[in-house]
């Protein structure tokens, strides 16, 4: 009778570990944009502004790739819509600027387009680029948001050097399109284009988020059976001492 009764609550603290666990499974998205504003310091490309964000803290590089043979390649920014922020060299992001506006308090990554003649168009506000991610590990799981893709040209190139052929479907104005990946080391990405529909083209900004694990109990059923029958039999010896 005693062993049912041990093995009776070894399976009963089993369940509870079980609906624990299964209460800590959940995960949540941590934003890969600084949180700060700036000149996002890329690989290839030297710093405009003088002072730019390193992303190896955030554990990752950018590489700005040629996407046209009239512009040089891009730089990139982490920024937030609602505020303004003038670099100098002809950028200038007004509150609310002329680009591509996201949400404000949300800090997104937002190209700025260079012709090979050294101009800015829309005075530096045209957001279009192609940029490669290099990550210090592989990434289980990102989630890319492409903000206000309104024309065709947006896409994702490239994952782990191999072709993707991610074409992201254009939408109506401020939409926003995710897509997520798996198991990524590099992710090569092109963002808005020159021309098209519009008069210089189709600025869109993009946020990279890692889904993470959330902080919790990892406990395993098997330790908690056995804490469970652990207990149970020092409670029989001490009543058999009385």
């Amino acid at each position: 009778m005693k062993k049912l009764t041990i093995l009776a609550t070894t399976i009963a603290a089993s369940t509870i570990g079980l609906n624990v666990i299964g209460s800590i499974s959940k995960a949540q998205a941590a934003s890969l944009v600084p949180p700060v504003e700036g000149e996002i310091k890329l690989t290839n490309v030297a710093c405009l502004t003088g002072s730019c964000i390193d992303t190896t803290a955030y554990g990752y590089t950018v590489t700005s790739q040629n996407y046209s043979a009239d512009y040089l390649p891009s730089l990139l920014f982490s920024d937030d819509s609602s505020t303004v922020n003038n670099y100098g060299f002809g950028i200038f992001f007004g509150a609310p600027d002329a680009g591509t506006n996201t949400i404000a308090g949300e800090n997104w990554f937002r190209p700025v387009a260079r012709r090979t003649n050294g101009k800015l168009p829309e005075n530096g506000q045209l957001e279009v680029g192609q940029f490669k991610f290099d990550f210090a590990s592989t990434i289980s799981e990102l989630v890319l948001s492409f903000f206000d893709v309104e024309d065709t040209g947006t896409s994702i190139l490239k994952v782990n050097g191999v072709a993707y052929g991610g074409t992201i479907t254009p939408g109506s104005d401020a939409n926003i399109k995710k897509v997520t990946l798996t198991n990524v080391k590099s992710l090569e990405v092109k963002l808005g284009n020159i021309g098209g529909r519009f008069a210089t083209g189709d600025g869109v900004r993009l946020d990279v988020n890692q889904t993470v694990p959330e902080p919790g109990i990892t406990m395993s059923l098997g330790l908690l059976g056995l804490a469970a029958l652990f207990g149970l039999q020092k409670r029989s010896k001490n009543s058999q001492a009385v």
